[in-house]
């Protein structure tokens, strides 16, 4: 794996997080505040961080060539596609997604009109998602175009984003509402589900389709090492599943059914996007230290942020 891979495997993940994040918030505050004052701030907290993604993205636009093919063979592909894969646009689009998400994440914090915002910010955001996965995850082998991919990958996203913060939050001391807990409960079980059935669903109708280059997509996915990576991943969110189903909510299974949904999102996320080459230790601790620089923001901007505990530890 080369330095830009790492990059960009840290950026990906970190991106999904603070993106998913800001769609947590939005659905919160536009179905119910109720569930969603536990983790307020956390979610809140992570939203902020989408500037940072900004300079973390930096240095891959200096190294769009080492991760996208088409960079070297636009010549290769439909004259449409092509055009929507020239570095300029790529470039211009990937800035746009990252202001309208840092846009909408300062103006939902500050305005009384948290439901109204949300609304808006859903219907910007879900276009916005979808086309960012399409352009830095499955453009990474451009011949292939699912609509159901950036629907599927914006998803999982918001799963590990609601994980993070439920896992964040209960493992800190302070009490949080039973009933709450079991809103959030329902919430991270229901996203899990719907997330599982998207994928099964999008692997259905490459199958049934009989698509080459969706085939291909998979077969490229499906050597022992990645078959090993993606039966794990699946063992681990079942074993989630397994802890949220039974009824009655504690502490340990909300903190056990996040890890091991986090634990699922990264070996799926690895196995989607297949990074190239071994990871050097050099490698890895970038990734590590991309991550513990995103920790260490999310960290100030939640020290500065209200904590809304009198919220979280009310009744509704």
């Amino acid at each position: 794996m080369s330095i830009m891979e790492a990059l960009y495997v840290g950026f990906v993940g970190l991106a999904g997080i603070s993106m998913g994040s800001l769609i947590v918030l939005m659905i919160g505050h536009l179905m119910s505040e109720h569930w969603l004052a536990p983790i307020r701030a956390e979610v809140e907290a992570a939203a902020l961080t989408v500037p940072l993604l900004v300079v973390l993205g930096t240095p891959l636009a200096f190294g769009l060539d080492q991760l996208f093919p088409w960079v070297g063979e636009r010549g290769n592909l439909p004259p449409m596609r092509a055009a929507f894969l020239s570095t300029g646009f790529f470039l211009t689009r990937s800035i746009l997604y990252l202001l309208i998400c840092a846009g909408m994440a300062f103006w939902l914090i500050r305005t009384r009109h948290v439901r109204r915002v949300s609304a808006v910010g859903l219907a910007l955001l879900t276009p916005v998602m979808s086309l960012a996965a399409y352009d830095w995850v499955l453009s990474r082998e451009p011949h292939w175009w699912s609509t159901l991919f950036g629907f599927a990958f914006g998803l999982a996203q918001v799963l590990a984003a609601l994980a993070s913060a439920i896992l964040v939050n209960f493992l800190k001391p302070a009490p949080t509402s039973s009933i709450r807990m079991s809103s959030l409960e329902r919430a991270l079980l229901t996203l899990a589900l719907l997330t599982v059935w998207t994928w099964f669903a999008q692997f259905i109708v490459v199958w049934l389709a009989n698509l080459p280059e969706g085939a291909g997509w998979y077969l490229r996915r499906s050597d022992p090492w990645n078959l090993g990576l993606l039966t794990t991943s699946y063992l681990l969110m079942l074993g989630a599943i397994v802890v949220l189903i039974p009824s009655g909510v504690s502490r340990t299974a909300m903190v056990g059914g996040s890890a091991l949904v986090l634990l699922h999102h990264g070996t799926h996320t690895l196995w989607i996007l297949q990074p190239r080459g071994s990871l050097s230790w050099m490698e890895a601790g970038l990734v590590l230290g991309t991550f513990c620089l995103w920790t260490t923001v999310f960290i100030l901007v939640m020290r500065v942020r209200p904590s809304y505990a009198e919220e979280a530890s009310a009744e509704p």
